[in-house]
């Protein structure tokens, strides 16, 4: 029991250091990492269909793709249950890199840099293990030959 008690107290001496148990996780992941496929395609050049894709398919975009590609981040497409189950952040970062393919079309890229960043910060902060989950649920693997299903 004196043991139990010493490790809580380490702990919380350990978490008053960090502010959270959050901050303690892990570190930030790369775009690589949250949308392998996405990162992959702005890296070898966006056809029309990716800008199709990026301009009008929520659920296929990059925010798509971290979130798993089902559609969650949006509420399921119901809007009242964005708050309960997804992210309005990543709905309007979603809408927000759909505009900037609609555009400059296939000069988006070098334009998206920004708001990717803004997603990564966004993403790293509040659902940064929903990656884990992704990955878990899908038995991903991070390689060059992953398969999605808009490829």
């Amino acid at each position: 029991m004196i043991n139990i008690k010493a490790n809580v107290f380490h702990y919380n001496l350990m978490l008053q250091g960090h502010g959270s148990e959050k901050e303690l996780a892990l570190p930030p992941l790369s775009f690589e990492q949250v949308c392998p496929a996405w990162a992959r395609k702005l890296r070898s050049g966006l056809d029309q269909q990716d800008l199709r894709t990026l301009a009008h398919d929520s659920k296929y975009c990059i925010v798509g793709e971290a979130w798993g590609y089902n559609g969650r981040h949006a509420g399921y497409y119901i809007a009242p249950l964005i708050p309960l189950i997804g992210c309005w952040s990543c709905v309007k970062l979603g809408r927000e890199m759909g505009k900037i393919a609609k555009l400059h079309g296939q000069s988006c890229p070098s334009y998206l840099h920004p708001k990717i960043n803004h997603f990564l910060e966004h993403w790293n902060k509040k659902h940064q293990d929903i990656t884990k989950k992704v990955m878990h649920k899908d038995n991903r693997i991070w390689t060059k030959t992953r398969k999605y299903p808009h490829e």
